[in-house]
């Protein structure tokens, strides 16, 4: 079993345990291959890891994602909390759309 962020998750991969939103109601179960829809369902929920069963499948998806990573500068670290300041960063919608925010502004940065 391993968790792995919504945006690692792909199609076809197989749920390790049930997945449950914040007021406890099951979205997915145990044992579930996950298809595009659920993938909506889950962002729309704000849901941010789920447990996959392990396959070699899954090992290299999350080795592809921690390789595809990329290190942020200091400085846009920096403006994008100042921008997040009021915001509660620990619920997982608001974490998802700071990481969004600041891999887009790193991107963006490195086509300038």
């Amino acid at each position: 079993m391993r968790s792995l962020k919504i945006k690692s998750l792909k199609v076809g991969m197989v749920t390790a345990a049930e997945v449950k939103d914040r007021m406890g109601r099951i979205l997915l179960t145990s044992g579930q291959t996950i298809t595009a829809q659920n993938l909506k369902t889950l962002k729309a929920w704000g849901i941010a890891d789920v447990a996959i069963e392990d396959s070699n499948t899954t090992k290299k998806v999350s080795q592809e994602a921690e390789e595809t990573e990329i290190k942020a500068p200091p400085a846009i670290i920096k403006e994008q909390e100042s921008l997040f300041k009021n915001s509660d960063r620990r619920h997982p919608a608001i974490s998802e759309l700071f990481d969004v925010c600041l891999s887009r502004k790193v991107q963006m940065q490195l086509e300038d």
